[in-house]
């Protein structure tokens, strides 16, 4: 779920940007599924309320309106932390929540968190993140990446070949187009499904290393796909000129 948010709050927040799309629709649409999405600013980085709970919508008018930024995904992990650059405050908590939604520009990062059936949002100083991959070349090397295991994986041990109980991937506004909502569909269940794969606890011989390489890079390039589909507006900015 933080990261079936984040990537919902990153798209609607660009789409807002970049689209006649509401605020309040927006906010439905994130929130969609869930009990309730709250927003805690105890900086006040977005002038909220410091010592309550602020309703999305609230949270998301205020980042609208004080930040003027496009909205990045990043999803770090251990070793790979890009393209996230910190403060160390917020690099821990992200890599906690596994998902987080940072300002292209740098100042502001909201961190999911499940409270129960609902989610809440904690608003974080945060540094300018590194630049994206395009997400065309993103796209490229993923299929290029899954054909590369396809033919490496069938001699190597596949472990215990659970199957993960995937859900759809959030649906992006429809300004991001029939291409990033084709990409992240494919890169998904790749994340999910790899996931579960490298967590298989196999006796480690060289097989199972090279095993792990592999699926590894694989997990690499679908994450960086579905990151670029989600983050990259320049398609956007192009359909408004």
């Amino acid at each position: 779920m933080p990261l079936s948010s984040a990537i919902a709050l990153t798209a609607h927040l660009n789409a807002c940007r970049h689209s006649a799309l509401s605020v309040e629709v927006a906010a439905h649409a994130v929130i969609s599924g869930h009990a309730a999405h709250h927003v805690i600013d105890e900086q006040s980085l977005l002038g909220l309320d410091p010592f309550g709970a602020s309703e999305l919508a609230l949270a998301m008018a205020a980042a609208l309106r004080l930040v003027d930024s496009d909205w990045f995904l990043v999803t770090p992990r251990p070793g790979r932390l890009a393209p996230l650059t910190g403060p160390p405050e917020l690099t821990a908590r992200a890599l906690d929540a596994g998902a987080v939604v940072v300002a292209a520009t740098g100042g502001v990062a909201w961190v999911p968190q499940l409270v129960g059936p609902a989610v809440q949002w904690s608003i974080e100083p945060a540094n300018p993140p590194l630049p994206l991959s395009d997400p065309a070349e993103a796209d490229r090397y993923l299929r290029e990446s899954v054909l590369e295991a396809g033919r490496t994986l069938p001699d190597l041990p596949l472990g215990a070949n659970r199957r993960p109980d995937i859900e759809p991937p959030p649906a992006l506004p429809p300004v991001y187009g029939r291409r990033a909502q084709q990409t992240l569909a494919r890169a998904w269940p790749l994340v999910h499904a790899l996931d579960t794969a490298l967590a298989d606890d196999l006796p480690p011989t060289h097989g199972v290393q090279e095993r792990r390489q592999t699926l590894s890079a694989l997990r690499d390039a679908a994450d960086t796909a579905l990151v670029t589909a989600v983050s990259w507006t320049g398609a956007l900015r192009r359909e408004q000129q």
